[in-house]
């Protein structure tokens, strides 16, 4: 090949590398916007860790039987579909988009090429394009409206603070100098319990940046459902309880040390960790006080109708049962799809 040759295979080389940024930079831009009152997942999924996420027609969720990396399946749990080598947390969907936070690991994967950087992602609904929004260390991330809110330490500090990202990945501010749990949202309104200087109801306003006080109880991970917020309390060894915000009635739900707990579908689940721990569910009036598992659990996560839980000391099996009941079994769709993929 001579020199006149080979100066224009390197000019097309160039020009092709050249179209390819410009392509990628044009789809990150060109994220549609989300309806304003978007909220990525639920509060008690949040503060179990964001394993699943439900949206109309379908269920994302970190698989346990395959190191936590990311699937999807209908929402009658049919069809489960690989569509990351990323283990994920925190999973949030809004529009055509998931996002959601990249655990560390060097194994971690997508497209066919090696990931080894955590952090905050963009991807499509089938799990490709992924894009890094921030690498950051994460304690909790939800999608609101256009803006995604995240916690991370700053400057090298051990504290973390509130901060939010466009969809697009433009925008990156710090919102606040203290730690803010942004898992609790209605109508751009992040309710959360104080970490300064006490544990009071507070929220949020994320048009304005003010924050206010709602109610002067000590509680930890409050999840507004309804016109009630559920909280552990503090003041109570952590016991259950429930606060009507419209007339300031509280009542308790259980009395005993709970560790974890999840509303959905008019149910309240939650771990007890006193002498004789177990699983329980609960109408979230009180009602109906079921035990669904002895032992101690983790990372209770509702979607599609369904419960979903493990093992406090190993993530598998994978525990579910359908909303409302006690009939218990395994995650053996999951399982099997796990299978075939490390088949492939």
């Amino acid at each position: 090949m001579n020199k006149k040759g080979l100066i224009v295979i390197c000019i097309a080389v160039v020009l092709l590398i050249g179209l390819l940024i410009f392509s990628m930079i044009m789809k990150s831009r060109g994220i549609p916007q989300n309806p304003e009152d978007t909220i990525g997942n639920t509060a008690g999924n949040l503060n179990n860790g964001g394993y699943f996420c439900e949206t109309d027609d379908a269920i994302y969720f970190a698989n346990a039987y395959d190191e936590g990396t990311l699937y999807s399946m209908k929402k009658d749990l049919s069809d489960i579909k690989k569509l990351s080598g990323a283990a994920v947390q925190f999973i949030n969907c809004g529009g055509s988009y998931l996002y959601y936070y990249q655990k560390d690991s060097s194994a971690a994967s997508s497209l066919g090429f090696v990931v080894h950087m955590s952090g905050l992602y963009r991807t499509d609904l089938k799990g490709e394009h992924a894009v890094c929004l921030d690498k950051t260390k994460k304690k909790k991330v939800i999608l609101i409206g256009n803006r995604v809110y995240y916690t991370k330490a700053v400057d090298g500090k051990t504290s973390m603070c509130l901060h939010s990202i466009t969809t697009n990945k433009q925008d990156e501010q710090m919102l606040t100098d203290y730690l803010l749990n942004p898992a609790s949202v209605s109508g751009g309104v992040i309710y959360y319990n104080g970490t300064q200087n006490d544990h009071y109801l507070y929220t949020y306003n994320t048009n304005t940046g003010r924050s206010s006080l709602v109610a002067q109880y000590d509680m930890w991970f409050p999840v507004l459902y309804g016109s009630s917020v559920y909280f552990l309390d503090l003041s109570r060894n952590y016991s259950l309880c429930r606060l009507d915000l419209m007339d300031g009635n509280l009542t308790v739900l259980s009395d005993e040390r709970i560790d974890s707990f999840n509303v959905a579908g008019g149910y309240v689940y939650y771990q007890t960790v006193g002498d004789d721990p177990g699983l329980y569910k609960v109408g979230i009036d009180g009602s109906n006080n079921e035990l669904m598992s002895a032992g101690i659990f983790k990372n209770i996560s509702i979607a599609g109708g369904y419960v979903f839980y493990q093992d406090f000391q190993s993530d598998i099996p994978m525990y579910m049962a359908p909303l409302g009941t006690t009939n218990v079994s395994t995650f053996e769709d999951a399982k099997a799809a796990a299978f075939r993929n490390l088949k492939k």
